[in-house]
């Protein structure tokens, strides 16, 4: 009997252990996936309010022995979440304050959508407005350029070695590929209709990336999208412009 008993507990207990385990396991697995997910988000800001989330349930997981709490883990959890609380609170009452025009909210729904409002306006307030006449030439083949245009409102072409291969039209980037790269065009860029165009310095701008993660990211994808509806407006003809 004594023998059955003394089993029994072995049982018992190793069943609680196994218990406590997958309990532990589903747990550092909630809150992983709360981190995995902010930093999944485009947005920073819903980055900070996952990455809070994740650090609140991890430091409750910390107090799972209250007799033992983990307290240099529990301390780290809390320094993480006033940090993240902070730039959450920042970021919020920056964007309460944004303001746009109406043009700038159908700049920013036609072609920065995937950049958010805050990054959008740290980008309008460093760009100048240009209007072109028919014929201007933005950017000349096997150049450097020193501005980075977008056109808002016109046309024009792109030639290569005086051959037109594509156009550029409305919410589309001249120069973005050059800028990014560093080397010279391997176009010609002219106006074939009066043009407004948005202009970027591209020693400023090239400053602000580097100093703003998120505008640096979200332009990346704004070019990227750029890219591909010229890919498929000019029929899979690529120009580096």
């Amino acid at each position: 009997m004594r023998i059955f008993v003394i089993h029994f507990s072995r049982m018992v207990e190793t069943y609680m252990q196994t218990q406590f385990s997958i309990t532990e396991f589903i747990i550092t697995s909630i809150f992983n996936l709360f981190y995995l997910a902010g930093f999944i988000v485009k947005d920073i800001l819903w980055l900070r309010v996952l990455i809070i989330i994740g650090f609140n349930i991890e430091l409750v997981y910390h107090f799972r022995d209250l007799h033992a709490p983990e307290w240099a883990e529990i301390v780290w959890c809390g320094f993480y979440i006033l940090v993240n609380g902070y730039q959450f609170t920042m970021l919020y009452r920056e964007r309460r304050n944004l303001k746009f025009t109406d043009e700038e909210l159908a700049l920013h729904a036609k072609v920065f959508k995937d950049m958010p409002k805050s990054a959008f306006r740290k980008l309008l307030n460093i760009a100048g407005q240009e209007d072109l006449p028919t014929d201007f030439v933005m950017v000349h083949q096997n150049t450097t350029i020193d501005k980075l245009a977008l056109i808002s409102d016109g046309l024009a072409k792109i030639e290569v070695d005086d051959a037109i291969v594509s156009y550029v039209r409305n919410g589309q980037f001249v120069g973005e590929m050059s800028f990014l790269s560093g080397n010279l065009t391997t176009a010609t860029v002219t106006t074939i209709d009066e043009t407004r165009c948005l202009l970027w310095d591209k020693e400023q701008l090239r400053e602000l990336m580097k100093k703003d993660i998120e505008v640096e990211t979200s332009l990346r994808m704004v070019f990227n999208s750029d890219l591909l509806s010229k890919l498929l407006g000019g029929k899979g003809i690529q120009s580096n412009i």
